[in-house]
């Protein structure tokens, strides 16, 4: 007889390893260890594979993966530490509503709380952070456990995907030995696994989301009765796969002409770019800087649509006594950190607000209304234009020479980059930043974002997961701070691996200069005491430079100190096959020229409004 490398542990980690594939998991991605043996030859047998030793590295990377349309990706580690690893991506995915399976191998019962090598206790590792946990015990001969491989297989990519999207735990039992073992294929329990196998996994059918028809009446209702509104457009998931940004923008588009309101859509809500610049405000953060202006620009009635808003201004605003009333509609998971919402409607977004512009597209205009809508938009606009000019003005009056300054990065890239290409932007200054710095334009572009924790963790990782499943002419940029590229510097793993145009491009100001905009650092009465302390504990420069690491890991390598120099970086990695990492330094005191930009930007629009009123009023 033949000897066949499919002992239980094998067979029963192929069963499952199957049962995926079959329920829509695209790809794995596998971090090395001895008590995943099983899994990981199994999984590499049935899904597309990548390795990466990194396991916090490796979550992030097929997080990127969902984030760009990629599907559901299962990821693998070993016993001890090693899962725990994958604590942050749990949360991201939780809080951006992004689906991500976990695969944690463990060992056997019988050396659990005994001390044993790489032995804790994994067992809902992730609490609340993760949708479901679910068992996959030790090997199993019985009929029963055979049977319930498949059907735990979809359950758990199930519940990636529903009630809501995140993170799920499954955790894998296995006793040594655990390679494969041989074996002469009449084993007992054999027939009944063949014919578990053979019946494949079972089909579940999650339930539709549809927007209630009372969410689309009390929206409707409330419109009609607030012609002068707004829409804040705060960060929204949109998939690489093309079509997916247009289309949520088409739908809020519809709404915004069928209500007649303002829409206010910061970087990440998909609707800056990619629709008529007319009809978006971009500069809205830096023009409620000035009180005067919210006074005469307060809404009857605000939409805040997606998740909340980015915009200190705006939060700042709305958590005063003088805030608007305000609807939230966040898609499927409460959200209202200020509090005090008249009401929250759960549906998705672009689904909702279709529907409700159906019902006031088909209703008779009200003139008075449509007027006074009007008259409200041209406000915010006229605003909106004076703040615009306001930053060219004072950029160019107060030019700093030849050296690459902050402000000018976003615009140079924006530039770079062709029409449907791909952004991710970190968090921390750079996604501020462009709210700051770009104004709404016409050509389409998708952005992605960990808007879901705002944490700096796997940003190069995920940005490596989003371009190993984008077309590979597509070009992909990730913008991000120098911190941001030290606590991923493993993600660079990643990257080297990749083929297609992905430039990373690192805004290096030597630390965390967002500190520098808190009132830590930007308040007089809070930071005269503590100046030595703020830059030690809380900018924390490190005076590195980034061409070592770009040369460990066979990356190319570009610096920038100059717009010239950083345009030219940018067509050179935007026109290749290869990744490559590129350090903007960036000319010293940026906050303070920062906070100048915005202040004339605030200025400006507050003089706007203060003679459309009295234009009103001749």
């Amino acid at each position: 007889m033949t000897a066949r490398s499919d002992d239980l542990h094998s067979a029963w980690s192929h069963l499952f390893a199957a049962a995926l594939a079959q329920c829509g998991v695209r790809r794995a991605v596998i971090s090395p260890g001895s008590r995943s043996t099983p899994l990981a030859l199994a999984l590499a047998a049935h899904l597309p594979t990548t390795l990466l030793h990194d396991e916090r590295a490796a979550a992030f990377y097929a997080l990127g993966q969902a984030r760009t349309g990629g599907g559901v990706s299962v990821v693998l580690a070993t016993s001890g530490s090693a899962p725990g690893h994958w604590l942050p991506a749990a949360i991201e995915a939780r809080e951006s509503g992004l689906p991500l399976l976990l695969l944690s191998a463990d060992r056997p019962w019988d050396v659990q709380q005994a001390q044993a090598s790489q032995t804790v206790d994994q067992v809902r590792l992730f609490g609340v952070h993760a949708n479901a946990y679910f068992e996959l015990g030790l090997p199993d001969e019985h009929p029963a456990a055979l049977r319930a491989v498949p059907r735990i297989a979809a359950q758990a990519v199930l519940a990636t995907r529903h009630p809501l999207s995140g993170a799920v735990q499954v955790n894998a039992h296995f006793r040594k030995p655990l390679e494969p073992r041989p074996s002469d294929g009449r084993e007992p329990w054999r027939a009944d696994l063949e014919a578990v196998a053979a019946a494949g996994a079972p089909r579940i059918v999650a339930p539709r989301a549809m927007p209630d028809a009372a969410a689309v009446a009390a929206l409707v209702e409330a419109v009609r009765a607030a012609p002068q509104g707004l829409i804040v457009a705060g960060p929204m998931n949109a998939s690489g796969a093309r079509g997916d940004a247009a289309a949520l923008r088409a739908a809020v588009m519809r709404f915004v002409a069928a209500s007649g309101y303002a829409l206010l859509a910061e970087a990440t809500s998909q609707l800056r770019f990619g629709a008529a610049a007319a009809c978006r405000i971009g500069a809205f953060d830096a023009l409620l800087c000035a009180p005067e202006l919210r006074r005469r620009l307060a809404p009857a009635l605000a939409l805040e649509i997606g998740a909340p808003a980015v915009s200190a201004q705006w939060l700042d605003w709305i958590s005063g006594s003088d805030a608007p009333p305000r609807i939230v509609l966040p898609g499927l998971r409460p959200a209202d950190p200020a509090g005090g919402a008249r009401a929250m409607l759960l549906a998705p977004v672009a689904a909702l607000l279709d529907a409700a512009a159906v019902v006031l597209e088909a209703g008779a205009p009200d003139a008075a209304a449509l007027a006074a809508g009007a008259d409200y938009r041209r406000r915010w606009h006229g605003a909106e234009a004076a703040a615009w000019v306001a930053r060219s003005q004072a950029i160019a009056a107060n030019a700093a020479g030849a050296a690459l300054q902050e402000h000018e990065i976003a615009p140079l890239l924006r530039a770079a980059l062709p029409a449907d290409a791909l952004l991710m932007v970190g968090n921390s200054s750079p996604v501020r930043d462009l709210d700051h710095d770009l104004p709404p334009d016409e050509r389409p572009l998708t952005l992605l974002h960990q808007r879901g924790a705002a944490g700096i963790d796997g940003l190069v990782a995920g940005a490596a997961g989003a371009r190993s499943v984008i077309d590979a002419a597509r070009p992909l940029a990730l913008l991000i701070g120098d911190v941001s590229l030290l606590h991923d510097a493993g993600g660079l793993a990643a990257v080297a691996a990749q083929r297609g145009p992905l430039a990373i491009v690192v805004v290096h100001n030597d630390g965390g200069r967002i500190f520098e905009r808190l009132p830590l650092g930007a308040d007089a009465g809070v930071a005269s005491g503590v100046q030595d302390a703020r830059e030690r504990l809380f900018v924390a420069p490190h005076g590195r430079a980034f061409d070592g690491l770009a040369s460990t890991w066979g990356i190319a390598y570009e610096r920038a100190s100059t717009a010239a120099e950083l345009a030219q970086a940018l067509a050179h990695a935007l026109a290749s096959d290869r990744p490559c990492l590129i350090e903007a330094r960036v000319a010293p005191g940026g906050s303070a020229r920062r906070a100048a930009l915005l202040a004339a930007m605030a200025a400006a629009g507050a003089a706007a409004g203060a003679a459309a009123v009295a234009a009103d009023r001749r």
